[in-house]
């Protein structure tokens, strides 16, 4: 005999760090007490490109059915469990604060609009696996499903911004009359800040987006270049001596005397 599945919900979790605004860096599983629940009362869990969707088979209303579920089981809550594949999501992620580790607990506070935003909690925590909790409660399903048939819940993490610095070496010997970054957007200018000399004691010219801080990415969005006016019989004549500059490494970030935070980048030219 075929059996028939509906959707009891499904979670979507978005992340702006990644170009295709799903976050590719967390694998979620349910909790020891809700894989209970989903194994004895024959719930499927579905991934989706976009996070995953549970399913039920049953007849009854789903109000009645998961009312029977709590009732047996003194459960009123599904609950889902968030594993990193990245490391580096601790830094690129702006929800979690710099140098710290803990768990984001995401849960819905009362909202029936579809699709249902959770809001977020943070806390600390230094022996933890997970690092995401999300958290359906029953009610929640209830009282949305009652407008809506294609129930959608949703975490939206940010990724986080720094000040982007390029640290320019002139490792070829050429004399450059006047170095800039040439930047293909209004929004985001870069300032020459001077000579400094490196950790290794190399000297290098550093350029800084100063004020303006640019959301990390897993893929460039911007085109940067470094450019040198040059001085001809004719006149300054302008050339390009670095076409398409790094993006940030979401593992190298620096904290400022201000409390921002910066991602020093180091271009050799």
């Amino acid at each position: 005999m075929n059996t028939t599945y509906t959707s009891l919900f499904s979670i979507a979790i978005l992340h702006t760090y990644f170009v295709s605004g799903i976050c590719e860096s967390l694998v979620f599983n349910p909790s020891s007490e809700s894989k209970k629940i989903i194994d004895t009362y024959g719930l499927i869990i579905r991934k989706m490109p976009d996070g995953f969707q549970v399913y039920t088979s049953t007849n009854q209303p789903i109000k009645d059915y998961l009312n029977y579920i709590k009732q047996v089981t003194g459960a009123d809550t599904f609950e889902f469990n968030g594993v990193v594949t990245d490391q580096n999501f601790y830094n690129y992620t702006a929800e979690i604060p710099v140098n710290e580790i803990g768990i984001l607990s995401y849960e819905n506070n009362g909202k029936t609009s579809v699709p249902t935003i959770l809001e977020k909690a943070f806390s600390p925590q230094s022996d933890t696996e997970d690092i995401v909790l999300i958290k359906i409660k029953f009610e929640d399903i209830i009282n949305v499903q009652e407008n809506n048939t294609n129930l959608t819940f949703q975490v939206q993490l940010t990724a986080r911004k720094t000040q982007w610095q390029y640290y320019i070496i002139n490792n070829s010997n050429q004399n450059y009359h006047k170095i800039a970054i040439q930047s293909n957007t209004e929004e985001v200018q870069f300032s020459n800040e001077g000579e400094v000399t490196l950790q290794n004691g190399q000297k290098a010219v550093l350029f800084s987006s100063g004020t303006t801080t640019i959301p990390l990415k897993n893929k460039s969005q911007y085109s940067f270049e470094i450019i040198n006016t040059k001085q001809t019989i004719a006149g300054n004549r302008k050339e390009t001596i670095f076409k398409g500059l790094p993006i940030p490494n979401t593992s190298n970030l620096k904290i400022l005397e201000d409390n921002n935070i910066a991602s020093p980048m180091y271009v050799y030219i």
